[in-house]
């Protein structure tokens, strides 16, 4: 079953029940449940599910490394962009 907090948004799936003020069931098709088994809403939003995906960095090029971190809003500094493996430090960084 599938479980939303109220109060972080976070969703998490549990083959066990979860109780509490703060959760409730979200069933396959995305219609959100009290509790009670009360439906609250059918237009709730699920977040997607999180992929995990393994970059190489050592592979790209400052270029790329700088284009990455643009787009996954990762601030580089002067300091970051002296050279490529104090961007890929950073990179990692942002990540932890």
């Amino acid at each position: 079953m599938r479980y939303k907090n109220t109060k972080t948004g976070a969703v998490i799936d549990s083959p066990f029940k979860i109780t509490g003020d703060n959760w409730e069931i979200i069933d396959t098709e995305g219609v959100l449940y009290n509790q009670k088994g009360e439906v609250i809403s059918g237009d709730q939003e699920v977040p997607e599910e999180f992929i995990e995906e393994e970059i190489n960095l050592e592979e790209m090029t400052n270029r790329q490394l700088e284009e990455f971190a643009k787009e996954h809003k990762i601030e580089l500094s002067t300091n970051d962009k002296r050279n490529k493996s104090t961007r890929i430090e950073a990179i990692a960084k942002a990540f932890e």
